[in-house]
């Protein structure tokens, strides 16, 4: 447990310091904006470009897993709204997002990390498809249930454009494409573009981390508790769970990967959901909240939970 604690404490430590960076003058606004551009729009997507062309291509077509895990999420996610709209009286956008608050996780800015940290770089394959599996069939018909709940028609046409066009031009989305590619192709990549890319992606870690932290600090808080606590207990105990017997129960995956994968189902409530949120003027600041409840609590179970599965 000793050994977990010193690799699982220094990650949460650095997104508390950029809490308290996000909190202090020194911080402002526009130097987390700016943190968070140059992680979303370079050092992760290097990581992930690296992690997909540096191997062969038959190491990357796990459909299995991908199954898994898209069942594993829809499941939390049925479970969730369901139990939101009784709990709550929730209408069909607030059952929404309490339904992705529940099963995406934030793995690309904390996941990757920590999970390489713990796993080495065999984690790296699984985080990635994970998000894949997120962004792709979660977050998207997710977008599109949202949508369609508020526009008829032709409307809807160019809402499916604006989804399919905004995930084209996803940073994420483009270094797999390229990754793959380059993998499928079997191509090395050149001195100079190798020690680019790698000193980028080396910037993953820290500039993520902090920038998770920095970025909880100017969040908006909710007043109504319940709902922020029933989407964080969803998230930090009933995903991984889910994802448990999921992995372990009902699939045939490989027990380094299962346990991967319920590690990342236990992570905290995904940023990108506060943004979904904000954008559809739904729910955004109970959303918020429950995000930077999450991940305050995840310094507990997570470091909880990787010592259950890893003894």
């Amino acid at each position: 447990m000793e050994n977990i604690i010193s690799v699982t404490i220094p990650f949460f430590a650095l997104i508390g310091c950029g809490y308290l960076a996000g909190r202090s003058p020194l911080f402002s606004a526009d130097a987390v904006r700016g943190l968070n551009a140059f992680v979303w729009n370079f050092a992760l997507p290097c990581l992930i470009f690296r992690a997909l062309a540096l191997r062969p291509l038959a190491e990357l077509i796990e459909f299995e897993y991908m199954a898994a895990y898209a069942v594993t999420g829809w499941t939390v996610y049925i479970l969730t709204a369901a139990m939101g709209r009784v709990l709550f009286k929730t209408n069909l956008g607030v059952a929404v997002i309490q339904g992705q608050a529940a099963c995406v996780s934030n793995i690309g800015y904390m996941g990757l990390p920590l999970l390489i940290a713990l796993f080495g770089d065999a984690a790296t394959i699984p985080a990635v498809l994970a998000m894949l599996v997120d962004m792709f069939f979660i977050q998207s018909p997710s977008m599109a249930l949202l949508e369609a709940n508020r526009h008829t028609g032709a409307a809807r046409m160019a809402m499916v454009a604006r989804i399919v066009g905004g995930f084209l031009r996803n940073p994420f989305i483009i270094s797999m494409a390229l990754g793959v590619g380059v993998s499928a192709l079997q191509l090395p990549l050149p001195g100079p573009i190798d020690s680019f890319t790698g000193l980028l992606a080396a910037a993953t870690a820290p500039c993520a981390l902090f920038a998770v932290g920095a970025s909880l600090a100017g969040r908006p808080i909710a007043d109504r508790f319940s709902e922020v606590a029933f989407m964080s207990g969803c998230k930090l105990f009933l995903h991984p769970l889910i994802a448990w017997v999921m992995m372990f129960m009902v699939f045939d995956i490989d027990t380094q990967w299962a346990t991967i994968a319920v590690l990342g189902a236990a992570l905290p409530v995904g940023g990108n959901i506060f943004v979904v949120a904000h954008n559809f003027g739904v729910y955004s600041v109970r959303a918020s909240t429950a995000i930077i409840v999450s991940t305050a609590l995840a310094v507990v179970t997570f470091s909880a939970l990787v010592g259950m599965v890893t003894l």
